[in-house]
């Protein structure tokens, strides 16, 4: 029994973005599949950790996590929320559909050399953020939802950590000596690829939130720190804390 449960807990220590501390006001609930989803930039919190190189052309890496959140919230409006629209920080909210603000509360890079030699923890990426997502129907000052996310590349191996015999690693080291696995799947991932998984979970979230209330047909589902989905629902899985 512990061996079948080893894949179960290294599956869920390994790189991923989970959503916690969710509010949700219900008399401020759309009633219909919402017509349009804007998204306005992020923001970096003053005062927050961030870590973060800055990119190769030069340009202020808050803007490009903050970009990336935005744009993979985007990429999965249409299909799991309503067409979506990237809105500037000064435009004017519109009178309706769902609005999605957000701050940046913590980013670490980590190492990347640490991440792709050993892994499991050594060297690894955080991004928090802070989100909030307004029924402009009914309210342009209070969220119908409100909640958090957090995650990072944790757990997943290294390079070296691939080839430590044990009965979860020995079939990924069966893969690094046929060449399936690639850099990018041990340790390589960074902030972008935080970035961009948020996004995608901030989506996750609050379709989640519209098929509850069979406003969408499901599509997904959204991690929840410390659940599990699996087909019969959510369960609940140990957590550890930082």
């Amino acid at each position: 029994m512990r061996i079948l449960l080893l894949p179960l807990l290294f599956l869920t220590a390994c790189s991923s973005v989970s959503v916690l501390q969710e509010r949700e006001v219900s008399s401020l609930a759309p009633t219909s599949r919402p017509e349009a989803l804007y998204v306005r930039p992020f923001e970096v919190r003053r005062g927050a950790e961030f870590d973060a190189a800055a990119p190769v052309g030069g340009e202020d890496p808050r803007n490009t996590i903050a970009d990336l959140v935005a744009e993979n919230i985007l990429s999965r409006s249409e299909a799991w929320i309503a067409p979506g629209k990237l809105l500037a920080t000064d435009a004017p909210a519109p009178a309706s559909g769902l609005l999605v603000r957000g701050n940046i509360l913590r980013t670490q890079q980590g190492s990347r050399a640490l991440r792709v030699g050993i892994g499991f923890g050594l060297g690894r990426t955080r991004l928090e953020t802070s989100v909030r997502v307004f029924n402009l129907a009914k309210s342009k000052t209070e969220p119908w939802l409100a909640f958090e996310t957090t995650g990072g590349s944790n757990m997943e191996p290294g390079v070296l950590g691939a080839l430590v015999p044990s009965p979860v690693q020995i079939p990924i080291a069966v893969s690094v000596v046929g060449g399936a696995v690639t850099a990018g799947s041990l340790g390589i991932k960074g902030i972008s690829q935080d970035a961009s998984r948020t996004g995608r979970v901030i989506a996750a979230a609050i379709h989640d939130k519209l098929a509850k209330r069979r406003l969408v047909e499901r599509v997904t589902n959204v991690k929840r720190a410390g659940r599990l989905t699996t087909p019969v629902g959510e369960v609940p899985v140990p957590t550890v804390e930082e």
